[in-house]
């Protein structure tokens, strides 16, 4: 019996692709491709047409499917080698990675791998990298300069809300930095990705090229000509300041309206705000740490040729400097320094009061705040009463809007909770007195009448509500954090008294604190309030998912915070859930004491 052949609408070149084919002739995969389409049903009829025989041959020569590869990218993604959608004026990629956008201005000619320096503007990436490749220019100018950008880097620093870092070499201190033409400007939040002018004579004005005056960013300080620096003050003014300042609302930033104008006027400042900037950047860029180094050791040696010369006029640039040298050895969280940087501020702060009296101007204000705050985020690493007390600077309350704002900055928890840390570390300097029932008695008496003032700290406000409404009435992550660090006082008060058993008490402290904690948003400028009750309720939780949580957390604050003691908590807290696998009691304090003594917890 004759069997009937089939006929079918697939085309060949889906059939051999084994790709569903919806029919007509040319078919929509045909149409897409641009290739000649036939029916597989009709073979006789087609064979002729190529010069073939059967499927068989036509499937041997068939053309091959036309790629598209466009010319018309921007040259950043083709600096990346990424396709880009061509999107204008930003690509899509550009707009997602938080790159400049450029596009080329010519499309008759094809311009040569080594022609970009020919150009009287550098490329993007030819500012950034000061390690440059001297050979990617034949004929490079005197004043230009060849570096290329690792876009790869600035990829993952864009997602981490940090600034594109600079790719450097070694830093040779002692030897002059080369002079980049890198301008830096205070609107933008990353360094400048835009093209720059290579370096002209002075005497040659009419060598300058005929560009708008859209592409120009005026530098933070004019003077300024090492490279490194201005990327250190660029990232001080964009990301540092940011991290430093715990207020919810970013337009009021005392870490940028007052320090800056300071850095600008005095060179002294200058060095202690580029070695802070540096210590936080050593992080994702490790040959800042020379950097570091050597800021702070520029600014401690006019530091001591200052101190001795003192008097109303450069108090106030004395005072500064120490703290932010505090800050810079604080936050690196390996360093004990700053221990020496507290009792200088005390001293300028009692010559403060004896020169002015209680009538503090505003930046002096902020600074005294900011002092108190260092003392007492101290007292949790000497386990003794803070060094400025109410005595060496007496503040009258002030409940005006800049006053509150600086409270929020330095504090982001009501100060008078945060103060709270003094008498409970004073009393742990008490430990060593209870030697019989009588000591004993009196201690746990002055841990009563600390408890009582714990309880009752917001009572002036009316309430936690109130004490929460005085720094940010429509910030619940104000209410998270203060209701965190409470408990976390709570939780160190109970450890000081009773030890460090894992009890029932002991359990809920840390719960509420991780709910509390987690309340509040990944990235949030609160986040750096929650250092110190996360550190409290990692060494004191007992539970896989607790344990997690904490972990979460500091590891997500290394990246959004990047200052080096978030990541010396978290090795802290690590081990001491190591060390709970084999002993049954672990004092967090004393490891943190005997093997971490540079870490302060706040």
């Amino acid at each position: 019996m004759a069997t009937r052949e089939r006929t079918s609408n697939t085309c060949f070149r889906c059939a051999e692709i084994k790709q569903r084919c919806k029919g007509g002739v040319p078919c929509d995969r045909c149409t897409r491709l641009s290739l000649p389409c036939r029916p597989k049903g009709y073979a006789g009829s087609f064979s002729g047409e190529f010069g073939l025989d059967g499927a068989d041959g036509f499937s041997l020569g068939q053309p091959k499917a036309k790629i598209r590869r466009v010319q018309t990218g921007c040259l950043t993604c083709k600096r990346r080698k990424k396709k880009c959608d061509e999107r204008k004026p930003s690509c899509g990629d550009c707009r997602r990675l938080c790159l400049e956008c450029s596009w080329p201005t010519e499309r008759a000619s094809r311009p040569r791998l080594n022609s970009w320096t020919n150009e009287s503007w550098l490329s993007a990436g030819q500012v950034l990298d000061l390690s440059s490749d001297t050979s990617q220019s034949p004929n490079p100018s005197p004043g230009s300069v060849q570096s290329n950008v690792d876009l790869s880097i600035a990829d993952l620093l864009c997602q981490m809300s940090t600034a594109v870092p600079v790719d450097g070499a070694d830093v040779d201190i002692a030897a002059p930095l080369p002079d980049l033409s890198w301008d830096l400007t205070t609107d933008s939040g990353w360094l400048d990705i835009l093209p720059e002018t290579p370096p002209v004579a002075e005497d040659s004005p009419q060598s300058l090229p005929n560009t708008t005056l859209t592409l120009y960013t005026p530098s933070l300080i004019p003077d300024m000509t090492s490279p490194h620096d201005k990327a250190l003050l660029n990232h001080y003014s964009t990301i540092v300041a940011s991290v430093l300042s715990r207020h919810p609302n970013t337009s009021s930033n005392p870490y940028l309206s007052y320090l800056v104008p300071m850095a600008a006027s005095n060179q002294l400042i200058l060095h202690c705000v580029l070695a802070l900037s540096a210590t936080h950047w050593q992080k994702l860029q490790p040959d800042m740490r020379d950097r570091a180094l050597y800021h702070k050791g520029q600014a401690t040696q006019s530091l001591a040729g200052l101190l001795p010369h003192v008097d109303a006029s450069s108090v106030d640039v004395a005072l500064v400097s120490c703290l932010l040298l505090c800050m810079s050895e604080l936050f690196d969280g390996t360093s004990s320094g700053w221990k020496l940087h507290l009792q200088g501020a005390k001293r300028l702060l009692s010559t403060v009061k004896s020169q002015t009296g209680d009538k503090l101007a505003g930046h002096f204000k902020f600074f005294v705040k900011l002092a108190r705050f260092l003392d007492s985020a101290a007292t949790m690493s000497t386990c003794k009463p803070p060094l400025i007390d109410d005595k060496t600077v007496t503040t009258t309350p002030e409940p005006t809007e800049d006053s509150s704002n600086d409270d929020a900055a330095v504090y982001g928890i009501p100060k008078e909770l945060f103060h709270m840390v003094d008498r409970v570390n004073n009393l742990a300097s008490k430990r060593g007195t209870r030697v019989d029932e009588a000591s004993e008695a009196l201690f746990r008496e002055e841990a009563d009448r600390v408890q009582g003032r714990l309880d009752n700290w917001a009572y002036d406000y009316g309430g936690l509500a109130g004490a929460v409404a005085s720094l940010s009435p429509a910030n619940d992550d104000v209410l998270h954090a203060t209701t965190a660090y409470e408990w976390a006082l709570r939780l160190r008060l109970h450890q000081i008294t009773e030890g460090y058993s894992l009890t029932e008490k002991v359990s809920e402290c840390v719960q509420h604190i991780l709910d509390s904690a987690q309340k509040i948003r990944y990235g949030s400028s609160l986040e750096s309030c929650l250092l110190f009750p996360l550190v409290m309720a990692g060494g004191a939780c007992n539970c896989l998912e607790q344990r997690m949580v904490v972990q979460d957390r500091l590891m997500i604050m290394e990246r959004t915070c990047g200052f080096g003691y978030v990541h010396q908590s978290r090795e802290l807290v690590e081990t001491v859930w190591k060390r709970r696998e084999t002993e049954a009691m672990v004092n967090w304090a004393r490891i943190r004491y005997e093997e971490m003594g540079g870490l302060a917890l706040y």
